[in-house]
């Protein structure tokens, strides 16, 4: 994964460089772009600005631009091989279907990560009518114990009354049915290693979304870097910060005006 990362860096960088004019220290400066040309160069594939006035700092930029690609590329997949990794391991250990697999939205395995059982949909199938869980213990047990309180208070109203069909609709769109059920009972250590997944799929995720953050970063300051080289002779600075414990990626900037 990590390989196929770089190689996208890699190739990126070639791809910037066969798309961009090449440029010389002889070139001629009536050809070179003004302040605001170098800068719309800039924004649009960063270092291009540079380049077009001969500044080889341009070719920087463009490293870091593939390489924050590559990171946001390996980070993405990274993540999705871990969200792949943990909803597997919730069927095989914590699911209780008994027929074809069933996949749900983030919200619930989240749950499953939250609540040690489901619970029942209907705790009496032979009975007419829908039978709802009531230990509140479990997941679908506790909504259908927030009906109860919704619609008629906590008490235990004749099924026929109004309220209780409401309050059986409102459990209907919020339990979850018999191809969605979970136990972890007896299985504490892969429910822990189930939401050491979840979380190490959030955090490739969240710096996945980072990355796209430090691309735009380096798009705005590739631009005024070549704003403020053309117009005022002095180039901004850019120094990408290596990952720190507890605070991941950073960059420095500095601004010069002024020859």
């Amino acid at each position: 994964m990590k390989a196929r990362a770089w190689l996208m860096a890699g190739g990126l960088c070639l791809g910037f460089q066969s798309i961009l004019p090449s440029s010389s220290a002889g070139q001629d400066r009536d050809a070179r772009p003004g302040a605001a040309g170098a800068a719309a160069r800039s924004l649009v594939v960063p270092g291009w600005g540079q380049l077009a006035r001969s500044q080889k700092r341009g070719w920087a930029y463009l490293a870091v631009e593939a390489v924050l690609w590559a990171v946001w590329a390996e980070r993405r997949d990274a993540g999705a091989d871990l969200r792949i990794a943990y909803r597997d391991l919730a069927w095989t250990e914590a699911r209780l279907s008994v027929d074809g697999r069933m996949d749900g939205d983030w919200t619930y395995y989240e749950n499953v990560s939250k609540w040690r059982r489901s619970g029942s949909f209907d705790r009496d199938p032979l009975m007419p009518d829908l039978q709802p869980e009531e230990d509140v213990s479990t997941f679908n047990g506790s909504i259908w114990a927030l009906a109860r309180q919704v619609y008629f208070g906590g008490g235990a109203p004749a099924p026929g009354d109004p309220a209780f069909q409401q309050a059986l609709s409102y459990y209907r769109q919020r339990a979850y049915p018999e191809s969605m059920l979970w136990d972890w009972t007896g299985k504490d250590g892969a429910l822990e290693r189930y939401k050491a997944l979840i979380e190490e799929s959030d955090d490739r995720f969240r710096q996945a979304t980072a990355a796209v953050g430090a691309v735009l970063a380096n798009h705005l300051l590739s631009a005024t870097d070549a704003y403020l080289s053309a117009g005022a002779g002095r180039p901004a600075g850019v120094r990408v910060v290596p990952p720190q414990p507890l605070r991941g990626w950073g960059i420095s900037l500095r601004f010069g005006l002024g020859r």
